[in-house]
């Protein structure tokens, strides 16, 4: 079992040169999570010195405006660090940033015909990713603004995500749907499964801090089902490691850390809300180990490795032939799953 002093070191070693990287390092998609994650140590860690960073790598953005034209993939994700630094800062132009990027994903983003979001037009395709890269930020700004129908959208992009791309044999999720096709990639890619299992209970929290719980119950229950299933699958299939394989039904792919981080994460989550339908004995030993695991691939200079790159949908051999480094997406996830895991511990 790893105990709260080793997270906390891992986590301190993790920020400060995740705090160094989004400032000098070369725009990347992911640079979003990574400042999110920022900001999920600066709360664990009581220090404002990730928050100081965070700020400085959103002020021109906030000086020109977030974009909201074009594929809304690389800059969906800037939604939640904004929501989430304006809950530590009270600085308005973070919300109306992120407000910006909500009313284009609710009144102009390309849709399938049941109301998923459409990442890439005109191919008609649902991808796992886009569930976290927009209902959470969906459910807290419409906790945040009190609008109710924000929060329902936010849960209806779950269970339409949910029902394009679930295996029903397994409760995992393929990567992506082929709409018009009527088919999905043939892979169950751990990384896109880690990102169901991270914002589900996310968009959970939102809907029941609101107070909605009760008006959304059929929606919350969809949820809350499809997510129980999947993490009792994803539990049944980690590595003695701790760690997943990258085609996570797959033992003959590589282990993969980006992943372990994200299951981290979501287990944390669901145990601490008593997630019914859990296996929550397996889902704790699952959860340690994975801790464990994803702070023994930080570095000695604080980078978190073992992480596959950007991998779009392929066959089997595609995923395996992915290359393994660091990005800051994962170090983002990482500092999440550490910073919860180090608050609860200590709460």
């Amino acid at each position: 079992m790893i105990h709260s002093a080793e997270i906390r070191d891992a986590l301190e070693r993790l920020t400060a040169n995740a705090s160094r990287e989004l400032l000098a390092k070369q725009p990347h998609w992911g640079d979003a999570i990574l400042c999110d994650g920022l900001l999920y140590a600066a709360r664990a860690l009581k220090s404002d010195a990730p928050v100081d960073a965070a700020q400085r790598w959103f002020e021109p953005k906030l000086a020109g405006g977030p974009r909201t034209s074009g594929w809304f993939w690389f800059w969906a994700a800037e939604a939640l660090p904004a929501l989430d630094l304006y809950l530590d800062t009270k600085d308005p132009r973070c919300l109306e940033y992120a407000r910006a990027i909500a009313g284009f994903l609710e009144h102009s983003a390309p849709r399938t015909p049941d109301g998923a979001y459409v990442p890439h037009p005109p191919a008609l395709e649902v991808w796992i990713d886009v569930c976290y890269f927009t209902a959470p930020a969906l459910a807290l700004l419409g906790r945040i603004s009190g609008n109710a129908a924000m929060l329902e959208h936010a849960a209806d992009q779950m269970i339409v995500h949910r029902d394009h791309l679930i295996d029903p044999n397994s409760g995992l999720f393929w990567h992506v749907a082929y709409v018009d096709r009527k088919s999905h990639s043939p892979c169950l890619w751990a990384r896109g499964n880690s990102w169901f299992s991270i914002a589900a209970p996310q968009v959970l929290a939102e809907v029941d801090a609101a107070g909605e719980s009760k008006r959304l119950a059929a929606k919350v229950e969809k949820i809350r089902e499809a997510l129980a299933r999947q993490l009792n699958k994803v539990v049944s299939l980690q590595d003695d490691s701790g760690l997943w394989h990258t085609v996570i039904d797959r033992h003959d792919s590589y282990l993969e850390a980006s992943s372990a981080a994200g299951f981290a994460l979501a287990l944390g989550r669901a145990l601490r809300t008593r997630l019914v339908g859990l296996d929550a004995a397996r889902a704790r030993d699952a959860y340690s180990r994975a801790l464990g695991a994803i702070s023994s691939k930080i570095d000695a200079h604080g980078a978190f490795t073992g992480v596959s790159q950007q991998t779009p949908p392929g066959d089997f051999a595609f995923y395996n032939s992915i290359e393994v480094g660091t990005a800051p997406f994962a170090t983002g996830v990482c500092m999440m799953a550490l910073s919860e895991a180090l608050e609860s511990d200590n709460g």
